[in-house]
């Protein structure tokens, strides 16, 4: 690997961000692992043998187990899966035949959560908890860490693009990445994030650049829609959205016939995402058109409405943006900025132009809406922010209109309790104020590894040593440190060569 190549911010940003989110990866098992686990295995999405290890997972008219969600998102975990598929069989022999795998045992894992003891309790008997751990390893560390390491690096050359010098696009680009709510998600394979990465890149697609822009902008613009919607039935809004900024970018009547080519383009695109998902919904419920909600028996809240699913409600929305357990300003506090709309009469351009900026609040609105009247959004209490995260992105880029402006001093002084917020919060996964408590009592955790030490015996060293959360990360700063270095130093030599 050349030095020029490590001296590039993009990497360095992509490889910092991938190494940090990866240290603080958890080991949930989520709903969308069990599709994976089915297609890298198998090729289909029935999922008999892990039915009663998931609430989502229902027994259909069919016989069969699937799933009560769209799995475009776990299509995607189940590539790296696939790939990495005989590893797992091996680690899977290896427990069963009782090497590596004896010193947990099914009653041991010291919890709170009830759920979580039965989760480990049945994949312990059945000798598949090993498995499951390299499993979450393998979608988190190798799937979710670097797909929002791309995304940050994209937010780094969106800012570049408009004009943002690079010290402070590199800063902002970095306070994307630990000072937001995205330092929280990175860590678990979950499909709001892939509606997350899905967007963000097609709202760079469609904005970026000359106008009108080239055809195949708008169509693999239309298929990363069209892909959310194969991820999340919610993304019906933002598709919405952004399908009505395609055809606004050309006003007047000159636009007309631009405006209709670039709509049908948009639409085209989405066509074989839309065709996948219809095509998965035959595949395990019979019929392409409707979705798991309507197959599945009832549950939590689906008394509210049609399947819950209601009217919004005053309660959802202050529920979404500001509870302690799930709100989207209490988990990224920095994103109120970009409810204040770009300042005018400036010599500097804004980040994000005006036209944009309310494009940015009406998808806010409209989405926050949704989520509000999608009475699951209440279950949030259970995973922390999730729902919204999805609007992430242009929030943040809103809010570097006024980032970009302030002075360093000022921009150290929001940016680092930000980071402290964003940090405590992937550390410890509890409601705000729980995390702060146990951060202040317990010191430095990361999540996996308080996993670990939950499950092993208490005297074990890995549960009795203190000092071993912050001596790994110390050890992944170290690597960060020297890759910087690295490039700082190549830097200095490809100037003295010049």
């Amino acid at each position: 690997m050349s030095r020029r190549f490590l001296t590039s911010s993009g990497v360095k940003i992509f490889a910092t961000c991938w190494i940090l989110y990866s240290l603080h990866f958890a080991t949930n098992v989520v709903r969308e692992h069990y599709p994976s686990f089915s297609l890298a295995e198998r090729g289909d999405f029935r999922l008999d043998e892990y039915q009663g290890f998931h609430s989502d997972i229902f027994v259909h008219t069919d016989g069969h187990s699937y799933v009560n969600n769209n799995v475009g998102a776990s299509v995607v975990g189940a590539v790296p899966l696939f790939i990495l598929d005989p590893l797992l069989d091996m680690i899977e022999r290896q427990t069963r035949w009782g090497g590596g795998g004896e010193i947990f045992e099914a009653d041991r894992y010291r919890t709170k959560y009830q759920n979580n003891r039965e989760l480990f309790r049945k994949v312990n008997e059945r000798g598949l908890h090993l498995r499951f751990g390299a499993a979450t390893f393998i979608t988190s560390v190798l799937l979710m860490a670097p797909l929002t390491a791309l995304s940050v690096v994209l937010m780094f050359r969106i800012l570049i693009l408009r004009g943002v010098a690079e010290s402070r696009a590199m800063w902002l680009g970095m306070l994307f990445a630990f000072g937001t709510p995205v330092f929280f998600r990175a860590s678990l394979f979950n499909h709001n994030m892939m509606t997350m990465y899905l967007m963000f890149a097609a709202f760079y697609l469609l904005w970026i650049g000359a106008h009108p822009g080239p055809a195949w902008r708008n169509l693999i613009a239309g298929f990363l829609c069209g892909y959310a919607i194969f991820v999340d039935y919610g993304s019906i809004v933002l598709y919405s959205v952004m399908f009505a900024y395609v055809v606004a970018k050309h006003p007047g009547a000159e636009g007309g016939w631009r405006r209709g080519r670039a709509a049908l383009q948009f639409l085209a695109g989405s066509v074989p995402a839309l065709g996948a998902l219809f095509i998965s919904q035959w595949a395990m419920f019979g019929h392409p058109f409707l979705p798991a909600q309507y197959w599945m028996p009832a549950a939590n809240f689906t008394d509210r409405g049609w399947r819950g699913f209601s009217w919004p409600g005053w309660d959802g929305l202050v529920q979404n943006l500001l509870d302690p357990s799930y709100g989207m300003f209490t988990f990224g506090p920095v994103l109120l900025l970009a409810l204040l709309p770009p300042r005018p009469g400036r010599a500097q351009r804004s980040v994000l132009p005006k036209a944009e900026w309310r494009l940015t609040l009406i998808m806010a609105m409209l989405f926050l809406l949704f989520c509000s009247a999608n009475q699951y959004s209440r279950m949030q209490f259970n995973t922390g922010f999730r729902y919204l995260v999805p609007l992430v992105p242009m929030m943040y880029l809103a809010a570097c209109n006024h980032l970009t402006r302030l002075p360093r001093s000022w921009l150290i002084a929001i940016s680092v309790p930000c980071v402290l917020h964003s940090w405590v919060l992937s550390m410890m996964r509890e409601p705000v104020p729980e995390s702060w408590r146990r951060f202040l009592t317990e010191g430095i955790q990361l999540p996996w590894l308080t996993v670990l030490r939950q499950t092993v015996p208490q005297d074990h060293w890995v549960a009795s040593n203190g000092l071993l959360p912050a001596a790994v990360l110390f050890a992944g700063a170290a690597l960060v440190g020297m890759l910087w270095f690295m490039g700082r130093s190549g830097k200095r030599q490809s100037r003295q060569v010049a």
